[in-house]
């Protein structure tokens, strides 16, 4: 991590502690526009702000009913499957979050029909199970953002990310403005910033019960 926090801070010395904004409480449908030298923009695991990625290992799996899930990912696509608990168990032992994702993407049987309805509500208490499974890392990267913009940059998908367009990026930042949601929760002590919180407002107690 050494490494990591040497280049935020010559970021943060060289941008300031000023750009973003809290994410608004509920996901709309908004596209918005980003400036590169003002936000903390995540792509690739292995680069700055990787820790935000679905697809970063974790030092400490996430526990979750009777399986770990190496990534965040793996979390996200086995709980698109509450009925299914033997497609959630294949997806758990997926050697990577890629191959996590193929799955959950190509597999039909078993999907919750409400799924495309709950996905951001489900994202968002990944998000947490993953913070509070690696609390130290995540807590450090949030605050070394400062207030600025966290964004999830995807050539593909401008609704969870956002596309590069010139000096910008531009998209509804969903993955992005959730993790905004959840450092704001963080800095004001608020509850909704624990997992337990959401885990009875979506759809995957047969997964994980309470956390």
């Amino acid at each position: 991590m050494a490494q990591l926090e040497g280049s935020r801070a010559c970021e943060w010395a060289k941008r300031g502690r000023d750009g973003g904004s809290p994410a608004p409480r509920t996901e709309d449908d908004g596209m918005r526009s980003y400036n590169r030298d003002e936000a903390c923009g995540f792509r690739f695991t292995r680069e700055i702000w990787g820790e935000f990625s679905n697809f970063a290992p974790l030092a400490v799996p996430i526990a979750a009913g009777p399986w770990t899930f190496p990534t965040s990912e793996h979390l996200y696509q086995a709980a698109k499957f509450a009925a299914a608990p033997a497609v959630q168990s294949r997806i758990a032992r997926a050697p990577t979050a890629r191959e996590a994702a193929a799955m959950g993407r190509g597999e039909k049987a078993g999907i919750d029909p409400q799924w495309h309805a709950q996905r951001a509500a489900v994202m968002r208490w990944v998000l947490r199970m993953k913070r509070e499974a690696n609390a130290a890392e995540i807590d450090d990267a949030l605050a070394a953002t400062g207030g600025r913009a966290i964004v999830e940059v995807s050539t593909r998908d401008p609704w969870w990310g956002a596309k590069p367009a010139g000096d910008t990026w531009r998209g509804h930042n969903v993955l992005g403005r959730l993790w905004m949601e959840l450092r704001q929760q963080l800095r004001d002590g608020d509850p909704a910033a624990r997992a337990a919180a959401w885990t009875g407002r979506i759809d995957v107690g047969r997964l994980a019960g309470a956390p």
